[in-house]
């Protein structure tokens, strides 16, 4: 193992395996993660070179299956059917990690209260290149080491004190890639709608908001003030921009995107209950 993961280890189970664990998965290995260490239990994940893959977890207990890091990777809602048979084998050895939306560190202790600690971690897909974002809440006797040695090179981790803001941070974070994408695949159709080509319209797009998000991160200012030495008084930047802040539409899109996926995620918290 490279000194990237040098402070974890052990073996691990993922229970699914879908876009966002294996994204994860996928950045762990690059990052010099043995294969051996890791079991898969999803019937339609892909599957890894050296990583062995259980249909069930049925199959991975005959397989005298063992883990000291167990990853709840799949939807929410299947929580309540995966609970019962994986309970048994999350013991007091045991980390138990979940990407879960909308389920929270009570819920995991609800389900799994043997768990030597329960961690709760919002990612998104920039993880697959060591650039996205990872907030992490936990409870428990938590090896701390060890947990930043597995998240560090997903990018940048996010400690919180307790989980209870999760539900708008992943709203926040985890989704914000989707919605971030829209934004560039909108502006890219409105260049297309105004005579760019779709080629150079995106390509133009993409290139835009990769250079504006990566001025912004070096420079240490405040977006408005980036906005400011873009624009001036009775120029082109600055009609855009009369257009975007009008009534405040732009802040009230945005905040009504955001609650609801911050509420679908409230819901999917219901329904993993059983509340749903």
């Amino acid at each position: 193992m490279t000194k990237t993961l040098g402070k974890f280890a052990g073996r691990m189970l993922l229970v699914g395996c879908g876009n966002m664990a294996g994204a994860m998965l996928d950045r762990w290995l690059a990052a010099g993660l043995d294969p051996a260490q890791v079991a898969i239990v999803d019937p339609f994940a892909a599957p890894r070179e050296g990583i062995a893959h259980f249909a069930s977890l049925a199959d991975w207990s005959a397989a005298d299956g063992t883990a000291e890091w167990v990853m709840l990777g799949m939807k929410p809602q299947q929580l309540g059917e995966v609970a019962g048979d994986l309970a048994p084998v999350v013991q007091g050895d045991t980390h138990l990690l979940s990407i879960l939306a909308g389920v929270s560190l009570a819920d995991l202790a609800a389900r799994f209260p043997a768990a030597k600690a329960q961690v709760r971690i919002l990612p998104n897909l920039a993880a697959r290149i060591g650039a996205g974002v990872s907030a992490v809440a936990s409870l428990g006797e938590v090896d701390e080491a060890a947990v930043t040695a597995l998240l560090k090179p997903l990018g940048t981790v996010v400690a919180l004190a307790d989980d209870s803001t999760m539900d708008l941070v992943t709203a926040f974070t985890g989704s914000g890639p989707a919605f971030v994408f829209r934004l560039i695949e909108s502006y890219a159709a409105a260049g297309e709608r105004l005579g760019l080509s779709a080629d150079d319209s995106l390509r133009l797009a993409t290139a835009t908001f990769g250079g504006a998000t990566a001025l912004l991160e070096s420079s240490g200012e405040k977006p408005g003030a980036l906005a400011a030495q873009v624009a001036s008084k009775g120029g082109t930047t600055q009609a855009g921009l009369d257009v975007l802040d009008e009534g405040g539409q732009l802040v009230a899109l945005m905040t009504n995107v955001l609650r609801a996926a911050r509420d679908r995620g409230r819901e999917l918290a219901d329904i993993a209950r059983g509340d749903g």
